[in-house]
């Protein structure tokens, strides 16, 4: 938890003050022997809320204001000692933030999203008699409804974090028989009847059959808006969403399904009140183990030029990859440097006992990327050159330095 600095003081201010002109006022007041927080004396206005009981109110541009013009809305709340409280604090309209202060505390209790979503959550014991302040707020000034719950035997938080969609919003969407294939492509289209999400985008479910480790990618292109996507079904706790990564401005997500059934597969736009078509297509991922080298060549000790084009394999993140071929043996030490004045580099390194793709982004000298490992096996590896921005490419040089350990 962040604590907010208590104020030693005795002066009365206005509570029309912000809480940085408080801050300041308070501050250069004569102290007293006990210190208090300056949330202590934001004003309730009748305000007070019970344990076991939810109330709803409203942050307005009339509420004091704190820092980054954030308005505080103060409610009191009774309890006695030895009762484990929590607090929620939700809402549609606003990132959450909620701070408590009372006796007991030695500092000022807050929280962003512990309650799941963008909503609020502190927990905490009750040590001593007397009101505490439960005070509302939000994110840069953000105002609206909310509701506020004191319980002592709290729901579990929302499974999903600020920012991203609730998929209990995405498994009520209607799918009206859209169906995906594996490997298949679909095409459809917002016009402006379609349910939305997330601040009036629209959307569109589809379902899709997976089976237990089994992998796919899958793909939202549309020439008429900034697609976004995104997937949720049976052993995801959260959903999957992506914004671009299939270049351009289209969407791409690969996954594993983690459990077989039914997932859902939401096409939507980044912006509200998008129309125009699109499309959906799954396609096995990209395997980066079995990219063509096309007889290119990476030697251990030699540096090779090459030309990345824009309109290669994509990988992830709309990225274009070419591949290279270098041959090494157990025990021996690379240093692989791509380095390119066209492109920010990007690199990836695959082969035999490498489970996880070795990739690196700026590891050589500005925006040139570096590998250093020490190969587990023998046998023949790829070296991936691509670029971090998707369509990117031009020529490079690619430099292998290796140690043998025999």
């Amino acid at each position: 938890m962040t604590v907010l600095p208590a104020v030693r003081s005795r002066l009365r201010v206005p509570f029309r003050l912000s809480l940085g002109a408080f801050l300041t006022l308070l501050g250069t007041g004569q102290a007293q022997a006990q210190s208090i927080s300056i949330l202590s004396l934001l004003p309730t206005d009748g305000r007070s809320v019970s344990i076991g009981q939810e109330v709803t109110g409203a942050l307005s541009s009339s509420d004091p204001r704190g820092p980054d013009d954030a308005p505080l809305e103060a409610w009191l709340l009774e309890g006695s000692p030895g009762q484990a409280v929590t607090v929620d604090l939700r809402s549609s309209d606003f990132d959450a933030y909620l701070y408590v202060v009372g006796p007991g505390f030695d500092e000022t209790l807050w929280d962003d999203d512990s309650a799941g979503g963008c909503d609020a959550r502190v927990a905490f014991t009750v040590l001593e008699d007397g009101p505490f302040t439960v005070v509302a707020s939000s994110q840069s000034g953000q105002t609206g409804p909310y509701s506020l719950s004191v319980t002592t035997d709290p729901e579990p938080a929302a499974p999903y974090s600020c920012g991203s969609v609730n998929p209990a919003t995405l498994l009520e969407l209607p799918t009206e028989g859209r169906v995906l294939e594996l490997r298949g492509s679909v095409r459809g289209a917002f016009n402006g009847s379609e349910p939305t999400i997330q601040d009036g985008r629209p959307a569109a479910a589809w379902t899709i059959e997976g089976r237990a480790g089994e992998s796919v990618s899958i793909r939202l292109l549309s020439d008429d808006f900034d697609s976004y996507l995104h997937v949720f079904g049976p052993g995801m706790t959260e959903a999957l969403s992506d914004d671009d990564s299939a270049g351009d401005l289209d969407s791409q997500i690969t996954l594993v399904f983690p459990e077989s059934g039914t997932y859902r597969v939401i096409a939507s736009a980044l912006s509200a009140n998008s129309r125009g078509s699109y499309q959906i297509e799954t396609v096995e991922p990209v395997d980066l183990s079995t990219l063509p080298t096309e007889d290119r060549m990476a030697v251990a000790g030699e540096t090779v030029s090459g030309f990345l084009p824009n309109d290669g394999p994509v990988l992830t993140q709309g990225r274009h990859g070419q591949a290279w071929a270098l041959r090494g043996f157990a025990g021996q030490s690379l240093s692989i440097d791509l380095v390119s004045d066209d492109f920010d580099t990007y690199l990836y390194l695959v082969g035999p006992g490498i489970d996880t793709p070795l990739e690196d982004d700026d590891g050589g000298n500005d925006t040139n990327s570096r590998l250093t490992t020490t190969l587990p096996e023998s046998g023949t590896y790829r070296v991936i050159v691509s670029a971090y921005s998707s369509g990117s490419g031009g020529a490079f040089d690619l430099q292998v330095s290796g140690v043998s350990r025999r």
